[in-house]
């Protein structure tokens, strides 16, 4: 006879909500693919600027650190509460490390190479976090699925290594690896559990405080003062008010309803509206190669999300 104690427990990472809960997650999700593809797109037109990393990262960071900073006092006790490494998961995952890969590889990759390999990927290294920390091996459908989703890859990467184009492969494994952190920020998010709006402070601030360290240790490497204003203003709009506020709390929000694995593999969607935005505004073209990605990841999500609303129980 089985007792509770008898009963494995769910990760909290897999919690998914019912209901209307789960709609606004959803949308909520969805929200952040769209702006994560304005964000990527806005990225690869700031390759040719004279705004720096640097201007682009504090942009990024320390405006909305100090537009968050109540919600992290109001939310000081949880966050004092929460594991340390859970933070430092939050802060580096989505932080600095994140965003100078994600910079760097865009100054070599076009923006679809981006949208299949950061967003696209991170469904798969989220698994293999959950299998080596969480013992919670894939079932079968999500096994599929991720195959699914590696396939779409290697048909992206494929025309490069066949051509040694070392300067794309380049921008590929920075921007592997920054898909790999934000699967840490993702994980982290989820078993932590706090507000969104809270966590999103907390990494902004303290990604600002290590970015006034740098600055004040290597110097300040800026071009603010040369870019137009026009160029400051589309800045402004998606690091501050796109990927600084608004998808820091729809994802957040999206990840404490589906769930972290789901939100990922939603997330995987970004390649296919990155990929169609950059054609008309930064001029690329998608190749055979890439549509081929992109139809191999698309297909990856639907089966490995296998997204449904947890039935109510009465």
């Amino acid at each position: 006879m089985y007792t509770d104690t008898n009963i494995r427990q769910e990760p909290a990472y897999r919690h998914i909500a019912s209901g209307m809960e789960f709609h606004l997650g959803m949308l909520a999700a969805l929200l952040t693919v769209c702006i994560w593809s304005g964000w990527l797109v806005a990225m690869r037109y700031s390759g040719g600027s004279v705004l720096t990393t640097f201007d682009l990262a504090m942009m990024r960071y320390a405006l909305p650190a100090a537009l968050l900073f109540p919600f992290v006092w109001r939310s000081r006790h949880a966050l004092l509460e929460t594991r340390k490494r859970y933070l430092i998961g939050i802060i580096l995952g989505a932080g600095l490390p994140f965003f100078y890969l994600s910079a760097e590889g865009l100054k070599h990759a076009p923006v679809v190479h981006a949208g299949l390999l950061i967003p696209g990927t991170f469904p798969v290294f989220v698994t293999l976090i959950a299998m080596l920390f969480y013992r919670e091996p894939p079932n079968r459908r999500r096994l599929c699925g991720l195959l699914m989703i590696l396939l779409g890859v290697l048909a992206l990467m494929m025309p490069s290594l066949l051509q040694n184009n070392t300067d794309i492969l380049k921008g590929d494994l920075l921007l592997l690896g920054a898909s790999f952190c934000w699967a840490v920020f993702t994980v982290s998010m989820r078993v932590a559990g706090l507000p969104p709006l809270a966590a999103a402070g907390l990494l902004c601030l303290g990604s600002s405080l290590i970015l006034l360290l740098q600055g004040f240790s290597q110097g300040l490497n800026s071009g603010i003062l040369l870019a137009s204003d026009h160029e400051l203003l589309l800045q402004l709009v998606m690091q501050v008010l796109g990927a600084g506020l608004l998808a820091g709390f729809c994802y957040g929000y999206a990840i404490n309803r589906l769930g972290a694995e789901n939100t990922s593999a939603i997330g995987s969607l970004t390649p296919v509206v990155a990929g169609i935005a950059a054609l008309p505004l930064l001029g690329e073209s998608l190749s055979n190669a890439a549509i081929l990605g992109m139809l191999c990841i698309g297909l990856g999500v639907l089966i490995a999300s296998g997204i449904r609303p947890r039935q109510p129980t009465h």
